[in-house]
């Protein structure tokens, strides 16, 4: 059971490229604009800060509204064996919490999770060439893969907001899992 818990792990850490991420300079100084980000997230996660165990901070910027400039994964400081994630970007020149579409309709910031326990993980990605959030989940049973699941959120420039697209969702779910599947086998 370490093993694949390790083998997993190493993988998330390596998985932020895989599903796209631009590594290319952003247009957006996120760096210089962590105090803003970080009022941004006391303001808009009050739960979620008032929890935190540290301070929150950038873990990856990609261009997902194909615009030139970039949004943010951040991670609100949640700590433990997983972390509170959101994605910011920017109105004007203020951070603010992305808005997401979920498959109920309902439009609001998201928190998901990324994090490796015994017999789980979830992992966030930003993936600029779809223009999309993935959030992706799996549970395992020894070294087998036993559930795994996830879901896309694509921009939508006309809504401002990130959409659940059920068909993103399954191809982007079916190349994650068998990612998944083939590192726990290795």
């Amino acid at each position: 059971m370490t093993r694949e818990i390790v083998l997993a792990g190493v993988w998330m850490l390596g998985c932020a490229g895989a599903f796209g991420a631009d590594p290319a300079p952003a247009a957006v100084d996120w760096k210089a604009m962590l105090p803003a980000v970080q009022r941004a997230v006391r303001e808009q996660f009050p739960k979620e800060a008032a929890n935190a165990h540290y301070a929150p901070a950038i873990t990856l910027t990609a261009d997902l509204a194909g615009t030139g400039g970039s949004e943010a994964l951040v991670n609100l400081g949640s700590g433990g064996y997983s972390d509170d994630m959101t994605v910011m970007r920017l109105e004007g020149n203020t951070p603010v919490a992305a808005r997401f579409r979920g498959r109920d309709g309902r439009i609001s910031p998201m928190v998901f999770m990324a994090g490796l326990s015994d017999d789980k993980g979830e992992v966030v990605e930003l993936v600029a060439k779809d223009h999309a959030v993935f959030s992706g989940h799996w549970t395992v049973n020894g070294p087998k893969l036993k559930e795994c699941r996830g879901e896309a959120y694509q921009w939508d420039a006309t809504a401002k907001n990130f959409g659940f697209d059920k068909k993103l969702s399954k191809t982007m779910t079916r190349e994650f899992c068998l990612k998944v599947e083939a590192k726990l086998q290795h």
